[in-house]
């Protein structure tokens, strides 16, 4: 039994280290300093910092591919200090310090890709799916990406919230 069982565990190593090797050869990082996160509305813009993220994204696999990203919503900044604090209020930044989106999917589209996902915000937590581009240079590449979200049905339903956010992401990403 026991010749039977160390073959074994050495074919489970082999196989798990080399699927971790494949994996980790589409993790991307994020460029710290370099990242946008911004949104726009018909009452004002602004953007946010904090970006965490995993970036796990390989062009030819992506079936393999995931995105999880958090952003700390403490960082959200109007260049309006009382607005910025009322914003703060509105995504009860104490209780939630981060909104969150986790894909579910990735997806080849006619102008880029599609991840499907969740995305989190306060306690709701709700499908959406946000078009991007990847686009590869010298340094590793750039995601972008826009979409748009609805705060009242995320509970972000403080005075003066706008209707729809409008938000563009530029990621610039090494490996």
């Amino acid at each position: 039994m026991k010749k039977l069982m160390y073959p074994a565990l050495i074919a489970f190593a082999i196989a798990t280290s080399a699927f971790t090797l494949v994996k980790n050869a589409s993790l991307w990082k994020v460029k710290e300093d370099a990242y946008s996160v911004k949104f726009t509305s018909s009452k004002f813009e602004g953007n946010f910092k904090g970006l965490q993220s995993e970036l796990n994204f390989d062009e030819n696999n992506l079936a393999a591919s995931t995105i999880v990203a958090t952003i700390e919503t403490k960082t959200v900044n109007t260049g309006n200090g009382m607005r910025n604090k009322h914003a703060m209020q509105g995504l009860d930044a104490t209780t939630f310090p981060t909104v969150k989106f986790a894909s579910t999917s990735i997806t080849k589209t006619d102008n880029g890709y599609e991840a499907t996902g969740n995305l989190t915000i306060k306690d709701v937590t709700k499908a959406i799916k946000i078009p991007f581009t990847f686009t590869k240079n010298a340094e590793g590449g750039v995601f972008a990406g826009t979409f748009s979200v609805k705060p009242a049905e995320y509970k972000v339903t403080k005075s003066g919230t706008p209707e729809v956010l409008d938000f563009q992401l530029t990621i610039p990403v090494v490996k």
